[in-house]
């Protein structure tokens, strides 16, 4: 099968450092009808997100893979990795889910005869620990993503990307219309619990019009958005609430107050009784402070490195400071994996790199 070649307009260029572009495109970017002919003509379908899928990812699956079931096709949806305590009522909603595909093996053979990437852009994104001879074998792939790509997507069918979407899940309802899919309770749920996960309950500066629409018109046919609220958000566990207590303490402030940075240890989730999943939000908690610019939240992943999570505001690019470290993400919220054990390692090894990419403090 060819490759079509899929129309998105003229490109959009990527705004550096210091100088984020906050203007958008505010007409909804549509998945080609090739593209929306590939999916619907596929009898067999794995849906997979990204390893250790967030909201967005799990819920833009499991509305993608329950559309496709009601439209009688047979779907399998799969996670890679460990889903979040808040995320357990996507699985639960989603009775075409199978819970772990831990390696690219798990999906190849001929269960399937094609596959949709959702959330990332390739399969080293769904198994980051694999390298490429490993994804031999996997059944031809579509790709639903909203991230900015640092680089090529390569053995992909065909891609509907739209780096302005504020989330996956905002683009799983286009393709959904595209389809003329019923609209299930399941997949409202789904569809307003990644988007309000990717917003920030439509409180971040990604939340654009086009969501908003989109949001909107998913309460119009049903979907119950207090109970989304409900569900990500007031559902926590007392464990949690000692893991945060723990983590609070050690916030610290650089650059004059710029720059914001919170740890978890390995010691942190002992004490609590927590699993790292419960660290899930942490980040937001220095990036509410009055005049913080960046906020950075270093967790130890328990296998000998610190998993490094930026969110920024306008003009700083979290994104720009993330691929400089090896890592990726959106302009405002992106990540970074450190090959450090520790978080004060990771912690001195940011700062040494944040040189010359944040205003110096005003003398």
């Amino acid at each position: 099968m060819t490759s079509p070649e899929m129309k998105h307009g003229p490109p959009r260029p990527a705004p550096a450092i210091g100088a984020v572009c906050r203007v958008r495109n505010e007409q909804p970017v549509l998945p080609d009808p090739e593209f929306l002919a590939l999916l619907s003509s596929a009898a067999r379908v794995l849906v997979i997100g990204h390893f250790n899928p967030d909201g967005d990812a799990l819920g833009a699956s499991a509305a993608l893979g329950e559309a496709l079931r009601d439209m009688g096709r047979a779907v399998t949806v799969g996670v890679s990795g460990i889903v979040a305590p808040n995320l357990e009522f996507l699985l639960q909603a989603c009775p075409c889910l199978r819970r772990e595909f831990r390696r690219p093996s798990e999906a190849r053979g001929t269960d399937w005869d094609l596959a949709v990437i959702v959330d990332c852009h390739g399969p080293d994104r769904v198994w980051p620990d694999h390298g490429r001879e490993d994804f031999a074998g996997l059944p031809p792939y579509l790709v639903i993503d909203h991230h900015m790509h640092s680089d090529d997507v390569r053995g992909h069918l065909a891609i509907f990307h739209d780096p302005e979407a504020s989330s996956t899940g905002e683009m799983v309802a286009r393709v959904l219309k595209g389809l003329n899919s019923a609209f299930t309770p399941p997949v409202l749920e789904a569809l307003l619990a990644a988007i309000a996960s990717d917003t920030g309950f439509f409180t971040q500066a990604n939340t654009s019009a086009c969501s908003l629409r989109e949001a909107a018109d998913l309460v119009s046919r049903g979907g119950d958005l207090e109970g989304v609220n409900l569900k990500l958000n007031q559902s926590f566990s007392p464990a949690r609430m000692r893991l945060l207590h723990l983590s609070l303490g050690t916030m610290e402030f650089f650059r004059g107050g710029k720059v914001a940075a919170m740890h978890l240890t390995g010691e942190m989730l002992e004490l609590s009784g927590a699993s790292r999943e419960d660290s899930d939000g942490f980040v937001d908690f220095p990036r509410s402070v009055k005049g913080v610019e960046l906020a950075v939240f270093f967790k130890e992943d328990g296998r000998g490195r610190v998993k490094v999570s930026l969110r920024s505001r306008y003009p700083v690019s979290a994104r720009a400071i993330a691929v400089g470290c090896g890592g990726g993400g959106h302009e405002l919220a992106a990540a970074y994996t450190d090959p450090v054990s520790t978080c004060r390692e990771a912690t001195d090894r940011f700062l040494s790199r944040l040189a010359g990419l944040l205003p110096e403090e005003e003398e």
